[in-house]
Formats: C-alpha cells, sequence, structure tokens
C-alpha cells in the first residue's frame, strides 16, 4: 500500500473522509488491495458515489472470487452483494451489463447475487 492509500484508510477510521475525484480513484485501488479489513465501507462509499469509474475495479474484484476477502467470514452472494448494489447505483450500460455478465458465474453465490440483481434493474427500467 502506498501514503495515499494508507491516508485515505486512516481518513475513513476518523470517518473525515472526503469525496474529492482524487480520493474516490483512491479507495478504487484500495477496493481490491489486501492488507485492510475496510473492503465493505469502501464498496458502500463507492456505490453513494456512483463514480463508472469504479467498474473496472468491480470487475476486478469479482474475478478473484474473492479470495483476499476470507477476513470477512462471509459467504460469496454476501460479498456479491457488495458489488452488485454498487454497480446498480452507478446504473451505467457498462455496469449494468457487468453484472449481466456475473449471471454466468462458475461460483453459485455471485451468479445467485447477480441474478437477483440484473432482475431489480430490470423492474427499474420498466
Amino acid at each position: 500500500m502506498n501514503n495515499a492509500q494508507i491516508n485515505v484508510l486512516k481518513d475513513l477510521e476518523t470517518g473525515h473522509f472526503s469525496n474529492s475525484e482524487l480520493d474516490i480513484n483512491i479507495l478504487n485501488g484500495l477496493l481490491i488491495e489486501p492488507g485492510h479489513h475496510q473492503h465493505q465501507l469502501i464498496a458502500k462509499i463507492l456505490q453513494d458515489a456512483k463514480s463508472p469509474s469504479s467498474i473496472p475495479f468491480v470487475r476486478k474484484a469479482l474475478e478473484t472470487n474473492f479470495d483476499y476477502l476470507e477476513y470477512t467470514c462471509s459467504e460469496p452472494e454476501v460479498i456479491a452483494k457488495w458489488f452488485s448494489w454498487l454497480l446498480f447505483s452507478i446504473g451505467t450500460e457498462e455496469a449494468i451489463n457487468l453484472i449481466e455478465e456475473y449471471t454466468k458465474s462458475p461460483n453459485e453465490g455471485i451468479s445467485s447475487e447477480m441474478k437477483y440483481r440484473l432482475a431489480k434493474v430490470r423492474s427499474r427500467n420498466n
């Protein structure tokens, strides 16, 4: 982890986080960075930020099958929910396409959550 990432993690711990574009970019990197225990909070902040810049990082997280998130002791569908909400909130075609892509995940927990979220996208758009 670099100094900027460490500083943003410290800011998250104290509740003094700035929602600047620079900090969003740092959070994007931290979303897939092992070695800290703030991934769920970071996913929620990115969900609220709704930045399309997060999409490639969500893709990388989904590609890992969440090995680096074992510390959460959560099932894959629970962790996938963080990312499905993040993509849902971004709401761009690229974000929705990524949800749809992962409905075909070999990991049943990920697939199930993405199918559920895709149904919500479709009902929102009708």
